[in-house]
């Protein structure tokens, strides 16, 4: 019975009282390093690079049934209605954009491109040609670019091996894979 009581209360008492030894003798203290931390673990990834904020958090066209039916009235259909979406562009923004802005465009319900305006030349008439890099990978970039006419817009997108051409007449305007 002595033996058991020791085991049930000395062994943890002692524990206990070496623990606390240690603690206010400073062991558990580590001395700060110079040394950068060595990570050894590698990776077969390629380094991908950090993507630029998006300075537009909606993007600048939205499916609509309504640019269909308008387009239609107004026999501005494209020649093929296949791989095509309709959308409501919003001109206006379109008019503030600045090299360097970026802007999202809508392929259809699911897919959609973040652009980065890279230069842009405006005409005495007041007509701007943007032009942009596509950012749909990593680390390929894709050309873009669009024509803005007072009413009107204009362009076309490269994205990988997919190409796109986009057209509004006002704010009503289409999106087609060529």
């Amino acid at each position: 019975m002595n033996r058991t009581l020791a085991l049930i209360f000395i062994l943890p008492i002692s524990a206990f009282a070496l623990n606390e030894w240690h603690i206010q003798s400073d062991g558990f203290i580590s001395t700060p390093s110079a040394e950068k931390p060595v990570i050894a673990y590698k990776s077969d990834e390629q380094f991908i690079a950090p993507q630029p904020i998006v300075n537009l958090t909606a993007p600048l066209n939205q499916l609509s049934n309504k640019a269909h039916d308008y387009l239609y009235k107004q026999r501005r259909l494209p020649k093929t209605l296949s791989d095509t979406a309709f959308s409501e562009f919003d001109i206006e923004t379109l008019k503030t954009l600045k090299t360097g802005d970026q802007y999202i465009l809508k392929v259809d319900e699911y897919l959609s491109y973040t652009v980065e305006i890279t230069d842009i030349i405006e005409a005495s008439n007041g007509d701007r040609s943007v032009f942009g890099k596509l950012n749909d990978h990593a680390q390929n970039y894709h050309q873009a670019v669009m024509t803005l006419t007072e009413n009107t817009l204009h362009g076309q997108f490269n994205a990988g091996n997919e190409n796109y051409q986009f057209e509004s007449y006002g704010k009503y305007g289409w999106v087609t894979k060529l």
